[in-house]
């Protein structure tokens, strides 16, 4: 089992591979989501996964989809830097 450290340095990577466009299609929201739920401790990122579950409920990730949860994994990311700094 991974450290809370690691897991969250791993989803700082794989966020940071995600968002180097700036945009999050739905190959990626799905990617994201399948992580995020495979390395679920606690509730720490249910509400990311209720965002990528509702964006990806048609299968398709307009801009503005794209741009909301774009804003979501920047505050998630801007909160684990800050607990680890």
């Amino acid at each position: 089992m991974m450290t809370q450290k690691e897991l969250h340095d791993e989803f700082w990577l794989l966020t940071k591979s995600v968002l180097q466009d700036s945009r999050i299609d739905a190959a990626e929201a799905t990617v994201l989501k399948r992580w995020l739920e495979e390395h679920q401790q606690g509730d720490e990122f249910d509400y990311l996964i209720g965002k990528l579950s509702e964006l990806l409920s048609d299968k398709y990730v307009d801009r503005n989809e794209s741009r909301i949860v774009v804003d979501a994994l920047g505050r998630v990311l801007a909160q684990l830097r800050s607990q680890h700094e």
